[in-house]
């Protein structure tokens, strides 16, 4: 393989094309951090974030969670590969109004072609001196594109 194509994903990297990225746009998603199995993104709780009950919708708490094992990925797969969600699930724990959202993906296993990954979903709240509050749980298996070897 080519020294490139070991190259692994950056934050820098992603940050420099998020114009393909949509829903980071449209949420507002900060990506913090992909580094080492780890992915970090964080995103300001407001009004459009809200369903009719005036609560995050479940929806929003999920693509974070995605998108934090997302990154947690692609800081272990060379530059280029391919990959995305197969089966995800999430376990809602509390309702979110007001704050911040936090979701760190970890990487808990890698094989050949799929990974299992975990994120936990955190609320932070100013007034909560910035403690940090689980809301949310989520597990996710991801398929990627095997490496070819020489040989």
């Amino acid at each position: 393989m080519a020294q490139d194509e070991l190259t692994h994903f950056s934050v820098e990297s992603i940050l420099r094309n998020l114009e393909g990225f949509g829903i980071a746009h449209t949420l507002g998603m900060q990506i913090i951090s992909a580094e080492e199995g780890i992915g970090r993104v964080s995103i300001a709780v407001d009004a459009r974030l809200m369903h009719p009950q005036q609560i995050v919708h479940g929806g929003v708490i999920f693509t974070i969670a995605d998108t934090a094992m997302s990154m947690a990925l692609m800081s272990v797969l060379p530059r280029g590969t391919r990959f995305g969600t197969v089966e995800a699930k999430i376990n809602y724990l509390l309702p979110v109004r007001e704050g911040e959202l936090l979701a760190e993906g970890t990487l808990l296993h890698k094989g050949r072609s799929t990974a299992v990954l975990e994120a936990t979903i955190y609320n932070i709240v100013d007034g909560d001196n910035g403690e940090r509050t689980a809301i949310a749980k989520a597990l996710g298996t991801f398929s990627f594109a095997r490496q070819k070897t020489d040989g």
